[in-house]
């Protein structure tokens, strides 16, 4: 079967996500390594950073750096199978694709993940009316970024992470609930930092270390 071109259709994620400061903050330390380097001119620098600046959608980004990069920003939002249909090849596991995370539910019900689970790149939280609990305290991963975005709603979202992990919630907005962070943004070394967006609604956010009860758990 031929999968269908993103770049023509109408609801391809490079002509219709919105970039935001991170995208446009990338796409300017390309722009600065590349005059480092002697691949443009300090004139083509303020130019295209100029046009970064107004830039919208991932596509306009694709115009900027084409010439300068072998991946286009644009790959980045589209589906991997729709980047790149290698033959034999099947779907994307799901949390490993922007556009396919791992949807964590919690209805009437509280969704608790802890010990050694098996963590993707992607997660997005839909706490409607109960809470969920990310517990990253025995998790081991390769990952440096994990992005986890929070689909608004009147329940909550516990964030626990070891000592030398990081949580970002700068990208987190709120409209009645609440928000708080207790723990580092920037992580240790190479260790995990988990960049949390998207909207808590009326619920409430909040990431700490491990507790009382958390250090009792693990030492049994």
């Amino acid at each position: 079967m031929t999968l269908p071109d993103p770049s023509s259709h109408e609801n391809d994620p490079a002509k219709t996500f919105r970039i935001g400061h991170r995208e446009r903050d990338d796409a300017i330390e390309v722009l600065r390594e590349a005059a480092g380097d002697g691949r443009i001119t300090v004139d083509e620098l303020d130019e295209r950073m100029e046009k970064v600046q107004a830039a919208k959608f991932p596509i306009d980004l694709d115009e900027v750096l084409g010439d300068l990069v072998t991946e286009l920003p644009s790959d980045r939002f589209r589906p991997t199978s729709a980047i790149a249909p290698a033959s034999g090849r099947g779907q994307a596991i799901m949390g490993h694709d922007r556009f396919d995370p791992l949807v964590i539910k919690a209805g009437w019900e509280s969704e608790v993940r802890r010990a050694k689970w098996a963590v993707p790149p992607f997660i997005r939280c839909e706490p409607s009316m109960s809470s969920i609990e990310l517990n990253f305290l025995e998790v081991d991963t390769d990952l440096q970024t994990i992005e986890v975005e929070i689909v608004a709603g009147m329940g909550s979202v516990t964030v626990v992470i070891p000592e030398d992990w990081a949580v970002n919630v700068d990208e987190l907005s709120k409209s009645w609930g609440s928000v708080k962070s207790v723990v580092n943004a920037v992580p240790t070394g190479r260790k995990p930092i988990i960049r949390v967006g998207g909207s808590i609604g009326m619920g409430s956010f909040k990431a700490r270390f491990a507790n009382y009860f958390d250090r009792r758990r693990l030492a049994r």
